[in-house]
């Protein structure tokens, strides 16, 4: 089959490459268009669109999907479309544009976690399990017909960059296994249930900011399902990327230790969480445990940026 592939993110892009492993005809690739880094004014390319041009398989880049972007795609007469994290709202005539309609591959079990960021938000909301949905792309927001969902386990260390990384891999089984399976599989779907449908938006640079007026395990899901949370102290941001919950107990915000010994304890709604990995404002990554000997946390003191 003649297939044209929609992506644009790491995810997308380890989809993409399954499909190509295992050499399916993939004729033609939509992607984002380029961004610009606001840092440095450098053009950043899709991993998609890199992955395109190393295969040397045609790209394009809508701004909108229009009557020019149909064209093109009606040229190429393809058999299937296939999904995966694009980016857009496809319209109808377009997706109508493939013998076979259009695919996607999304990373929840679906109705639940339907939106941009599936993996973040089970995480933050301290789901154990999450997995794939193969489905039929419509207008709407992860609203189509099932084919097949298969699940993935989230264990207690796992991170949005881990359930990403174990999701992506399954999507290519799940992906590569509808296409051997299409005979069977492309009549065979039924309709999601809309009662127990979910829906969550893309993360907002304000959910980043850590309530310590939040109990401590909702503290340590937000944490992990989104890597980059953090916190104001003395005037200086701190990164938290890992934390685990600790039985000591004290006033929301309160320092309970901040030592080489015992590392960086604070206090919650409920119980504590110990800083497990921290990323001082313009320093890399650490141990909190071996940056609590440089003296800049003061025990007793409460951390008021929430």
């Amino acid at each position: 089959m003649k297939i044209v592939f929609f992506g644009t993110n790491e995810f997308s892009a380890t989809i993409l490459k399954g499909l190509l492993d295992a050499n399916r005809n993939v004729v033609a690739i939509v992607s984002q268009p380029d961004r610009i880094n606001g840092r440095n004014n450098k053009i950043i390319l899709s991993a998609v669109k890199k992955l395109a041009i190393e295969k040397n398989i045609p790209i394009y880049q809508f701004e909108k999907l229009n009557k020019e972007g149909e064209e093109i795609l009606n040229s190429y007469t393809p058999d299937l479309f296939i999904t995966a994290s694009y980016g857009q709202i496809i319209k109808q005539n377009i997706l109508d544009i493939p013998k076979y309609g259009t695919v996607n591959v999304h990373a929840s079990l679906l109705p639940k976690y339907r939106g941009p960021a599936p993996i973040q938000w089970a995480i933050i909301n301290g789901e154990s399990k999450t997995g794939i949905t193969i489905m039929k792309t419509d207008i709407g927001m992860d609203t189509g017909d099932i084919y097949f969902e298969k699940e993935l386990e989230i264990t207690a260390i796992d991170t949005a960059t881990s359930v990403f990384d174990k999701l992506a891999t399954l999507g290519v089984e799940c992906i590569n296994e509808f296409l051997d399976k299409f005979d069977y599989y492309k009549d065979r779907h039924f309709p999601q249930d809309n009662s127990q449908a979910s829906y969550y938006p893309m993360i907002k640079k304000e959910d980043y900011l850590i309530n310590f007026n939040t109990n401590a395990k909702s503290l340590c899901d937000k944490i992990r399902g989104l890597e980059n949370c953090y916190f104001i102290y003395n005037g200086t941001r701190y990164k938290v990327q890992f934390a685990s919950i600790s039985e000591l107990e004290g006033k929301p915000g309160e320092i309970l230790a901040c030592d080489g010994k015992n590392g960086l304890i604070i206090a919650t709604a409920d119980k504590a969480i110990e800083i497990i990995y921290i990323q001082p404002e313009g320093k890399q990554k650490m141990l909190a445990l071996s940056y609590m000997n440089s003296n800049k946390f003061k025990q007793g003191d409460i951390i008021e940026n929430s």
